[in-house]
């Protein structure tokens, strides 16, 4: 707990009516609160997270479950340091489950099974929602399918590569793992369970989503990481292996993130990964990335990287991130994996409104209560204009072709897949789910470009620096926006409840 004490003059008077606390961005105030003798007032300021990404839940067969959140490396006009933008990666797939967890559930009318997934904004932003399709992966008992997909540093000079499905066997054995305290963490970072290892110190609230410099290394053995059998006709460096880090990351937004790029002196926040070789450490040549959002995996490919003679590895970042599990494989190839994507075969934009928010055990993140839901907001600022009118919106949402659902504060979009389209699982394989997502976000944070406006839209070919200043250029298929943009959303700014 964090106090600012404020000194304010009441003259002669001893008895005050009434008590006013209207804060910048958020809505709760504080209105007739008995201050008698002028005795100290406590006025609690809320610290709730009001910009970071869409949600997405499921079905799990008993209730929507949370899973993740979405397009968090494709925000609009959002600067990491004054006059540049981050370069948004429009096309994301995210993990969904396994039979499971992520099961059909039956029609009101207990006859037809659909697939159910809910995207919701329930933050100050608005998404804008390009292309939705369910991916089904079928692949070999004993193996894990993941996606390619990750947060980077930078847009490489050919464009953000394609999300690609791998599949991975063969896990190593984690023998020990410990963070940069020197405490064992080899139990939390074993499995994905949702105990993690935090960053030992956290920056400034201002500052938020960045840390002291913290690491954790792992030990899979030097065997394992050199493949000393003597049957083997893979030797490292050429054995195909794959490091599989799932993590948390909380992002910092527009405010923090101009914060931190007057800090000259702050280290790179990116993970990186160093191996050690007869005792001594040196860096890995691969672009670790980093989960972008929550509960996600990102793979680090280290066929041909890691020396001969290599025993531990060692992950290190300066962004917020919570580790859960850390996990070496081989590749397997996906030759026996079989891909398959669907789209939905209903959808429906509707009003929702706000879940509340609970720590997740033993960490300060905040996850959603997709049970308990609040009518309206937190906050006062929220993106304004002409948003997509409720109801369906099958012809936005299924092609990736720059009509796009914009989906506000408080709105939630349903998605169903008919489980009979799918074809039956093979009977020797393991069943997951993806959502590919194609689009961006884009938040009220004042540093952000027109980010109190839904307006302007953004199209496939942007140039994220010019964002808010470059035209819209004209496309084939634009009578969407008259057809569905008929639903007037008004900015809350500043205004008495």
């Amino acid at each position: 707990m964090r106090e600012l004490p404020v000194e304010i003059g009441v003259g002669q008077h001893r008895q005050l009516d009434a008590v006013n606390v209207h804060w910048s961005e958020l809505s709760p105030s504080y209105t007739e609160i008995d201050l008698t003798n002028c005795a100290p007032l406590r006025v609690l300021e809320l610290s709730l997270p009001t910009g970071s990404c869409p949600y997405l839940y499921t079905w799990d067969g008993a209730r929507m479950r949370f899973v993740t959140d979405l397009l968090c490396s494709a925000p609009l006009g959002l600067p990491v340091a004054p006059g540049f933008y981050i370069e948004a990666d429009e096309d994301e797939i995210v993990h969904l489950g396994n039979d499971a967890n992520f099961m059909p559930k039956e029609s009101r009318a207990g006859v037809k099974k659909n697939y159910v997934l809910n995207i919701t904004e329930e933050l100050r932003e608005v998404l804008y929602l390009d292309e939705a399709k369910l991916i089904v992966v079928d692949h070999p008992p004993g193996t894990e399918v993941h996606t390619t997909e990750k947060m980077l540093a930078r847009k490489p000079p050919g464009g953000y590569p394609r999300d690609e499905i791998v599949t991975l066997q063969n896990r190593v054995l984690l023998r020990a793992a410990v963070n940069d305290a020197g405490v064992d963490v080899t139990r939390a970072v074993s499995e994905i369970d949702e105990v993690l290892v935090s960053p030992t110190r956290l920056r400034a609230p201002q500052l938020r989503g960045l840390a002291e410099p913290h690491s954790v290394t792992v030990d899979f053995g030097a065997r394992s990481l050199n493949d000393e059998r003597a049957d083997s006709a893979v030797r490292a460096p050429e054995r195909p292996l794959v490091l599989a880090l799932t993590g948390w990351l909380r992002f910092g937004g527009g405010m923090a993130n101009i914060a931190a790029s007057s800090h000259r002196d702050f280290p790179f926040p990116f993970p990186t990964l160093e191996v050690e070789v007869n005792g001594a450490w040196q860096k890995v040549d691969v672009e670790v990335g980093a989960p972008s959002g929550r509960a996600k995996t990102i793979l680090v490919d280290l066929a041909g990287k890691l020396p001969t003679g290599a025993t531990r590895l060692r992950v290190t970042a300066a962004f917020e991130i919570h580790w859960d599990r850390m996990a070496l494989f081989e590749r397997a190839g996906e030759a026996q994996t079989q891909v398959t994507r669907f789209a939905p075969t209903r959808t429906d934009l509707h009003r929702r409104g706000y879940s509340e928010m609970s720590a997740l055990p033993g960490t300060s993140l905040l996850v959603p209560n997709y049970d308990q839901v609040e009518s309206q907001p937190l906050w006062r600022l929220t993106p304004g204009g002409w948003a997509t009118r409720y109801g369906s919106v099958d012809e936005l949402v299924s092609t990736r072709d720059n009509a796009l659902a914009l989906i506000c504060a408080g709105d939630e979009l349903t998605l169903e897949f008919a489980a009979e389209k799918l074809a039956p699982k093979p009977a020797t394989a393991v069943r997951d789910y993806f959502l590919f997502v194609s689009g961006w976000d884009k938040d009220s944070d004042f540093h952000v470009a027109s980010g109190t406006t839904i307006e302007p839209w953004p199209w496939h070919g942007l140039n994220d620096q010019t964002y808010a200043t470059q035209p819209r250029p004209a496309f084939t298929n634009d009578a969407w926006m008259q057809k569905y943009n008929t639903r007037w959303v008004g900015p809350r700014i500043l205004s008495h409840r």
